[in-house]
């Protein structure tokens, strides 16, 4: 794309922004030009985190134990042969 038709694009981005700004300020009012942030359910966000980083300490541990009974049964097996 060229730049001449970025600009237009973006001008026409712009005008439709200020279309829909108009359009909720005519019904709420003066903060209807004021865009509405997405909020984060943040009690959500930080259980979810908890539990994966739980998760991801209960499943390392389990592994190095299984390594490291795996690596003592094969010294056994050496020591027995």
């Amino acid at each position: 794309m060229d730049e001449e038709t970025l600009n237009r694009l973006a001008a026409e981005a712009l005008l439709q922004e200020a279309k829909i700004g108009a359009r909720r300020a005519a019904i709420i009012g003066p903060s209807g030009w004021i865009r509405k942030r997405e909020t984060i359910n943040k009690q959500f966000l930080h259980a979810t985190l908890k539990n994966v980083i739980s998760s991801n300490r209960h499943k390392t541990f389990s592994n190095k134990s299984k390594q490291n009974n795996t690596s003592s049964k094969s010294l056994e097996n050496n020591d027995k042969h």
